[in-house]
């Protein structure tokens, strides 16, 4: 058969590498991609960059695709699964009707009020005024703009002033769009994250391996949030014990929600927790796989993939065995260009690109190729992963590998996966 990923991640560079590994996959194509990922064996679809779903159809008709996996979560929102479903593909990825989950962080709290998930109280505020005007005795608290934000669009506030330089961003400098805008104001939750994705049927929920991320530009979890700076696999703080809880008290709920509202989804879900207390707490909803933490789940699956994601697509993933995975460990490092998660720059040659460690893995993200140089294109540009028995060994692997890669200002946290 033959597949095809939508996006242009290193996420994606992850799920196209694997799916090409399937006995079950021809040939694997990715629209748009980035220029380094196609350096293993991952065709380019013959698609303008800017296409709509209406045109990756056709092309999925006029090739064959068997199977489509929509990676970002703005694709999703836009309708990509919802065309590619009309015109007989199957899909890994919601519908448009229940990508909201994620793309309106308002309907996926009343999505868990309505259906006793836990999560954080809230109130909702639509203008600089109430937002401005908001008062607490007591910080932190959390702001979220309610649509898409790149991971940009969470500031934990820890004064007053914290909350008009947020407020600054959304209505005066308009860095999420035109108004209307709204915001959720959260009681801030402490405690331990831990990212549990599955791949879900709409009827059931397989879990796959966990992974705890890194969101802070900086160590230490300093500095400002990014789409992610690296991820372990699996999460150290997950017990047997603590993954009935979240199975019982919080996925049971989410998938009779699904039922019950009729919300069509053939998918991977991001469960975004906080352990607080020895309480799980949902944070958020993706309607995805995890950008970083896929990168560092995939390099344990032992399973095939296309297995996993077929019996996504088709509503039959009861019928399946549970997924094997290695017992090792995994790391996963990013790297970015200069100025991110800010205003990154781009355009610098990469050194020492093909000197990768045959024992890691490499997943680009924002490389272009420029003649016969690598150059970065912004962003985060890479990232650098390996499995070994123990995290340290894993961190070791993966650290040497980075270090012989460089551009001018890239930057990596050093603490990734450091003291589990």
């Amino acid at each position: 058969m033959k597949a095809l990923v939508l996006g242009s991640g290193a996420r994606e560079h992850a799920l196209a590498k694997k799916i090409g590994e399937s006995s079950r996959c021809e040939r694997v194509f990715c629209h748009p991609g980035n220029a380094g990922l196609f350096r293993d064996r991952i065709e380019k679809a013959n698609l303008p960059r800017a296409a709509g779903a209406v045109e990756v159809a056709r092309f999925c008709q006029e090739n064959a695709i068997e199977l489509a996996v929509v990676g970002p979560e703005t694709l999703l929102g836009q309708g990509y699964a919802d065309e590619l479903r009309r015109a007989g593909v199957r899909v890994v990825g919601p519908n448009s009707s229940a990508a909201r989950l994620e793309t309106s962080k308002l309907f996926a709290k009343e999505f868990m009020g309505e259906f006793g998930i836990p999560t954080a109280p809230h109130m909702v505020v639509h203008s600089w005024e109430e937002l401005t005007g908001f008062t607490l005795s007591r910080f932190p608290l959390v702001l979220k703009y309610d649509g898409l934000a790149a991971g940009k669009g969470v500031v934990i506030a820890s004064s007053a002033a914290d909350i008009v330089a947020f407020a600054q961003r959304v209505f005066k400098d308009a860095e999420f769009g035109k108004p209307p805008h709204t915001i959720l104001i959260e009681d801030f939750v402490d405690g331990t994250e831990i990212s549990y994705i599955g791949l879900c049927d709409g009827e059931c929920f397989v879990a796959l391996e966990s992974a705890t991320d890194y969101k802070r530009i900086f160590d230490d979890g300093e500095g400002p949030n990014t789409g992610g700076m690296g991820a372990v696999s699996p999460s150290p703080f997950l017990t047997s014990d603590l993954k009935a809880v979240i199975e019982e008290t919080i996925v049971a709920p989410i998938v009779r929600g699904l039922k019950t509202r009729k919300l069509a989804y053939n998918g991977a879900l991001f469960i975004g927790l906080m352990i607080s207390r020895g309480r799980p707490l949902v944070l958020e909803f993706n309607v995805r796989f995890g950008d970083p933490e896929t990168q560092a789940i995939l390099m344990r699956l032992e399973s095939d993939l296309v297995d996993l994601l077929w019996a996504t697509a088709d509503g039959k993933l009861s019928a399946l065995p549970p997924p094997l995975w290695s017992k090792d460990m995994s790391v996963y490092v990013v790297a970015t260009a200069e100025g991110y998660p800010g205003k990154p720059t781009g355009g610098d040659t990469i050194q020492g690109l093909e000197s990768t460690l045959h024992s890691s893995q490499l997943f680009s993200a924002g490389i272009d190729k420029l003649g016969d140089s690598w150059v970065t294109g912004g962003g985060r540009i890479l990232g650098v992963g390996a499995k070994a028995a123990t995290v340290a060994s894993a961190r070791e692997i993966a650290y040497k590998s980075l270090s012989n890669i460089g551009w001018r200002g890239m930057h990596f946290r050093t603490d990734i996966g450091k003291g589990i």
